[in-house]
């Protein structure tokens, strides 16, 4: 049995499988496995580890952090000048 992979499979230094562009692959001399449009013996590309489906590790949940009481400061906004209170 044969498949047709729709993105170029490249096998990483570390072992693992990427599959897309060639410029977006995130380390250098990652090897091409399998070409897009061309037809591969599915085995083989099971035995180079294609077709695996790892679990994605379970996230914990985050922590809201805990808000602060903000105190009101007693200063006046000496910026603010109404003028129509300082004629009278």
């Amino acid at each position: 049995m044969y498949t047709i992979p729709e993105k170029n499979i490249y096998k990483l230094p570390d072992g693992k499988l990427w599959e897309g562009d060639p410029v977006d692959v995130p380390t250098s001399q990652a090897d091409l496995i399998a070409k897009a449009g061309k037809e591969y013996p599915t085995d083989w590309l099971k035995e180079q580890g294609w077709g695996k489906k790892v679990k994605p590790a379970k996230k914990k949940a985050a922590k809201k952090p805990a808000t602060k009481a903000v105190k009101k400061s007693k200063v006046e906004d000496k910026s603010f000048k109404d003028f129509d209170t300082e004629d009278k």
